[in-house]
């Protein structure tokens, strides 16, 4: 189970899930493309809205990942290496983390994640 809330101020992306969801999507990233329905939340609060679903895709002119918010959904695109560096995150995180921790991951502090991209954080579902 995963959902994505938004908010239009800070442009932040929050990626929740419970960690069996968060695992799924990390071997998920590592295919060539793909989308996932998402967990709609009523009162998103503090963020804006709730996304309905995310599409992914390799794409092999990109060095970095491109994570963006287009109407109701999450678009992340990257080459194959920078995907699988996204990938690796979302599964440490949702291997080794406290059910209360949270991890951003935005440019510049990770630098497979393409400048243009919304600031992700990952988290588990309340």
């Amino acid at each position: 189970m995963l959902q994505v809330l938004y908010s239009r101020d800070t442009r932040e992306v929050e990626l929740s899930g419970t960690r069996e969801g968060l695992l799924a999507f990390g071997k998920l990233l590592r295919g060539k493309a793909g989308s996932c329905g998402l967990s709609e939340n009523q009162r998103p609060f503090p963020y804006e809205r709730s996304l309905s679903g995310i599409v992914f895709r390799e794409d092999p002119e990109r060095a970095g990942v491109s994570i963006v918010t287009e109407a109701q959904i999450l678009r992340i695109q990257g080459g194959r290496e920078a995907l699988d560096l996204l990938a690796d995150s979302l599964e440490g995180f949702a291997s080794e983390a406290d059910a209360s921790d949270h991890c951003h991951v935005d440019s510049p502090t990770y630098d497979y994640i393409a400048p243009e991209s919304d600031p992700l954080v990952i988290a588990f579902m309340k």
